[in-house]
């Protein structure tokens, strides 16, 4: 199962490794953006934030192309801006409330920012796979959250593991080259250091897509069967 996500995930970075460059777009966007609605106080950082969730919309349009195609385009890109965004304002929505609650309670109790840090941290966890149902399956938010937290039931061992294993070895691969930077002009190591994140983001989110395609929708005991009955 991991091998076919892996072995995928490279064909497609390999094909299309100018999507890598997308990241490196929404953070100039996102930048220009934040430099334009700063003076708006509480409505410019509301504007941020749907510019931001745009962002990860079209991310999100351009990993489903991939996934779906093995390939994507600049009007993926484009395109992408408004597929995702209702979905996403809907979740960000639904948590932003009680988060706010909870920072407030437990503003002024001991420990409390510890308890705080535990409740974002199992909530990352619960909701980890959303992104990948958000464009496989489309559901609405509320179904999103109780999904997720169903298939990360399910799946915790098979979908988690693998991810933290990417997540380590993508900071330590970063950790390796920076020293490779020094000595560049600063526009050009900034440049090569946000293309081999966009790379690295590019194929852990592919790999994401095509291991959550295998899982979602089946059990472990039916893919031992299935598996069994290949070899």
């Amino acid at each position: 199962m991991y091998a076919v996500a892996l072995k995928r995930s490279w064909e497609c970075l390999r094909r299309n490794w100018v999507v890598s460059f997308a990241p490196v777009a929404y953070g100039v966007i996102l930048a220009v953006i934040a430099s334009i609605v700063a003076p708006l106080g509480m409505i410019g950082g509301l504007l941020f934030s749907l510019a931001s969730q745009s962002c990860v919309s079209s991310g999100l349009h351009l990993v489903k192309n991939l996934v779906d195609s093995n390939r994507a385009s600049f009007n993926d890109f484009l395109n992408g801006f408004t597929i995702y965004l209702w979905e996403l304002l809907g979740i960000a929505f639904i948590l932003w409330i009680p988060l706010r609650v909870l920072a407030s309670g437990l503003a002024t109790v001991s420990n409390g920012a510890l308890i705080y840090f535990l409740i974002k941290l199992s909530l990352y966890i619960l909701l980890n796979p959303v992104p990948e149902f958000i464009y496989q399956t489309r559901a609405a938010a509320l179904e999103l959250i109780s999904a997720s937290y169903n298939f990360i039931v399910e799946n915790w061992i098979e979908w988690l593991i693998p991810n933290v294993i990417l997540l380590a070895v993508g900071y330590l691969l970063l950790r390796l080259i920076e020293p490779l930077f020094f000595g560049l002009p600063g526009f050009v190591a900034l440049f090569l250091y946000a293309l081999i994140t966009g790379l690295g983001l590019t194929y852990c989110m592919t790999f994401r897509g095509f291991l959550f395609a295998q899982l979602h929708g089946t059990t472990r005991r039916s893919r031992l069967y299935r598996y069994r009955s290949q070899s």
